[in-house]
């Protein structure tokens, strides 16, 4: 059966190849393919055990401008948290569901967006526990740097649009400006049926993704949940991609995690 998929034309970006997957994706072109697409079961996990198969995920996401052809930026997730809800000090939904973390008590799968320091986003994936939520922390950049570029420079508020390719992407906070990611645009968005923005297992015309025996998983305590106490600071609730750059910290007390 022939699959019914778009295409993004490299041949139109002059995106410069750092490492072999970028080579095999450009080589190519990306296949945002709804066969690959990640769908509501895929979310439908624990929120521990959702960190670790989000890891080397991509995260799309499609821009409408009312041009003939639709914008793409994409970016392979290499950074997660886990927040479980209401066994966990340092979850929003620690104490009681409310009107601002509603999205983390509904369907796996649904986008948890809010708003911190009164104009920057995050984005997190609901599990299958009521209450808890992953955190996306970081990706690499895979696909459309000039529009996350011009994306991250036009929210900047009044900090430096000299931003490099690294720092597009290397925290939760700017990954949401370079995707154009907001409360209003994604917030209790089902992720597994938008037409927006999803997640997809791969995204080159081989078939082949980069797969867990091609990266090591490294386990770490969560960035700034101190305020929660001492047992939630010291969970070992954040994954990342060993050596990755992208990364937003590599912890010096992090351990290998299960692949």
């Amino acid at each position: 059966m022939k699959r019914n998929r778009q295409e993004i034309d490299f041949d139109q970006c002059k995106r410069h190849k750092k490492d072999e997957l970028h080579e095999k994706i450009a080589n190519n072109c990306i296949k945002l393919d709804p066969l690959s697409r990640l769908k509501s079961d895929f979310f439908d996990k624990s929120c521990v055990d959702l960190c670790k198969h989000l890891i080397g995920k991509y995260m799309i996401r499609k821009y409408e401008d009312g041009a003939s052809a639709s914008k793409y930026t994409v970016g392979r997730i290499v950074e997660v948290e886990a927040y479980t809800g209401k066994d966990d000090p340092a979850s929003h939904s620690f104490k009681k569901q409310t009107d601002r973390n509603k999205a983390m008590f509904m369907k796996p799968g649904t986008a948890y967006v809010y708003n911190i320091y009164g104009c920057y986003c995050c984005i997190n994936i609901s599990s299958k526990e009521p209450g808890a939520a992953v955190l996306i922390r970081a990706l690499e950049p895979v696909y459309g740097l000039d529009l996350m570029t011009q994306n991250k420079n036009s929210l900047s508020k009044g900090k430096s649009k000299n931003s490099n390719e690294k720092n597009l992407t290397n925290g939760p906070s700017k990954l949401c400006m370079s995707f154009k990611i907001s409360k209003s645009l994604f917030n209790q968005v089902d992720l597994a049926t938008s037409e927006n923005i999803w997640f997809q297992d791969k995204i080159n015309d081989d078939g082949e993704s980069v797969g867990k025996s091609e990266f090591k998983i490294q386990c770490a305590k969560r960035i700034g949940i101190d305020y929660a106490g001492p047992e939630a600071a010291n969970k070992l609730w954040r994954f990342y991609i060993k050596d990755n750059k992208y990364v937003s910290i590599v912890s010096k007390d992090s351990t290998d995690g299960d692949n």
